[in-house]
């Protein structure tokens, strides 16, 4: 039997931005068959449409439910990390949006959400924490890919926000404050 491929357009037409530019695919686990959805950036980034609506919960070859899903990450911009970190809804990830972020991609667009956005306090928790775990991940001597510049910027940067990381101390996880606030002068 010769696998049957559907390829199913989604377009959202909330604003002129959301033209179809990610695509998000699913195969299914017993027998192969695969579907995909297209959907803009801001869908993707966030999560915002659930391919099994789109294409059913079942496959339409066998009559499966059990799917992998697979769809590229998306690279924040200015426009898409300030409408996250000041939406209390919008979530990168399900989970773990600070490992996302804590990129340094992700460096400059943090400090100026930190700086010039009016950041929800969850998403300020978040985005501190992110910079927390970038010092963390270059202070491991394990680490072979340490970038002691990027740990030294990113300690410069907590040091003058001291006030933020004072309100984000208990979302920070224990053990990263362990290796990190010795690093910083919180005074």
């Amino acid at each position: 039997m010769t696998k049957k491929h559907y390829f199913f357009t989604y377009l959202s037409l909330n604003t002129i931005e959301m033209e179809a530019t990610h695509t998000i695919k699913r195969t299914c686990l017993a027998c192969g068959q695969e579907g995909a959805i297209r959907v803009s950036r801001r869908e993707a980034a966030f999560g915002l449409v659930d391919i099994h609506q789109i294409l059913g919960k079942q496959c339409p070859n066998c009559g499966a439910n059990t799917f992998s899903t697979v769809q590229t990450l998306v690279n924040l911009d200015e426009t898409l990390l300030k409408e996250w970190a000041t939406n209390e809804d919008l979530h990168l990830t399900p989970q773990d949006e600070e490992l996302l972020l804590a990129d340094e991609l992700y460096l400059n667009l943090i400090l100026l959400a930190l700086d010039h956005f009016s950041v929800v306090d969850q998403k300020r928790n978040i985005l501190l924490e992110a910079l927390c775990i970038i010092v963390y991940d270059n202070s491991l001597k394990d680490n072979s890919h340490k970038d002691e510049a990027l740990k030294q910027r990113v300690i410069k940067a907590l040091n003058e926000r001291k006030a933020q990381l004072k309100l984000a101390d208990d979302w920070i996880m224990d053990y990263i404050k362990e290796v990190v606030y010795p690093q910083l002068t919180l005074g």
